[in-house]
């Protein structure tokens, strides 16, 4: 996957994370918001260039390997 692709991808992720949480009253509002942070971090990772590989577990299990 190319990296403007890799990040494309992982914004839509991002904005599908906070859609459920937002969608969702109840919850630990700590551990979204640090599943956020991360991904937020993953996403400026790929668009600089640091982060070549990396696997997302949820919705569903992915390998993503960028490339360019």
């Amino acid at each position: 996957m190319t990296r403007g692709s890799a990040v494309t991808y992982l914004l839509e992720q991002r904005r599908a994370w906070f859609a459920k949480i937002s969608a969702t009253a109840t919850g630990d509002i700590e551990t979204e918001s640090h599943e956020l942070q991360l991904l937020d971090r993953l996403i400026l990772d790929v668009r600089a260039g640091r982060v070549h590989t990396f696997e997302l577990t949820h919705p569903k299990a992915l390998a993503i390997f960028v490339t360019g």
